[in-house]
Parts: structure tokens; sequence; C-alpha cells
């Protein structure tokens, strides 16, 4: 595992900010408005803990072999680390290839899971580095993680 970038006071601003003030988030009319007027569905997926009610729904155009625009909904409860993930990831993954998005994601699984990676395309997805000493919050980031992989 490498060396955390962040301390934890930076950690904490990184997640606030993004739970507070995600830049990427819209209300659920909005997401299907957006959905509707390109034509492209919005996909929506819940936490496979049982006792998480964590639900996002993501909205991802693509064109070409690049993501052009990403938006997310949480209308339903969603825990701060969901959130700030998701729009982390939503905010980074705007006008990247594809192949690398997913390369990425893949990158990120492997942290999550306590592997050795290589996170050099989105360095803020670091903050969730010490995740795998507490198992039940992966499932967090992961359900994020699924959506973007199921949605690409």
């Amino acid at each position: 595992m490498l060396s955390l970038p962040f301390d934890k006071k930076k950690k904490r601003q990184i997640v606030l900010k993004n739970f507070n003030n995600p830049t990427h988030e819209v209300s659920l009319t909005k997401l299907r408005e957006i959905s509707s007027s390109l034509n492209i569905p919005l996909r929506t997926f819940s936490s496979l803990n049982i006792g998480c009610g964590d639900t996002v729904h993501l909205f991802i155009q693509k064109k070409a072999d690049l993501i052009a625009l990403t938006r997310f909904a949480s209308e339903q409860q969603a825990c701060c680390l969901t959130i700030a993930s998701a729009n982390i990831l939503c905010c980074w993954m705007e006008n990247k290839n594809i192949e690398l998005v997913k390369a990425e994601i893949n990158q990120i699984e492997r942290m999550l899971q306590g592997k050795i990676y290589q996170l050099s395309n989105c360095p803020q997805m670091k903050i969730f580095q010490d995740l795998p000493n507490f198992p039940h919050r992966t499932e967090c980031v992961n359900l994020v993680l699924r959506g973007i992989k199921k949605t690409l």
C-alpha cells in the first residue's frame, strides 16, 4: 500500500466539501430531464449491504471513446462517503477516455480491497485508502464504482 498523501484533516475537508457542495449532483427530477432530453438512460444502484439504504442514480453520456457528461442524484438516503465518492468520480470522469476510467476504477477497487494499486489519474480517491480497515464502509464507495462500471 502506498502512503496516504492527505492528512486526517485534509481528508475530512475533501469528503465534506464533496458531500456538502457536490458539483455534479442534481435532483432526481433534473436527472430524469437530462436523461430524457439526451435520450440516454439513467441507471439506479442500491447498496448490497442489507444494513445500508444508500441508493445512487447515475447518468453518464458517452461520445465516441470519451465520457462527455456525468451527473448523479441521491434522492434516497445516501451517506457522506457515497455522495463524496460519486461527486469526486463524476467530476474526474468528464472528458476522460472510457478505457482510462475503467482502468482507474479497477485500481480504486484494488485499493478498497487492501491490495497493491496504482492510482495515478484520480489521486483524490486516495482519501478512501484506509477504508479496508473498516469493511462495512467500503460498500459506500463500492456502490458508486459498481454503478459506474455497469453504466460504462
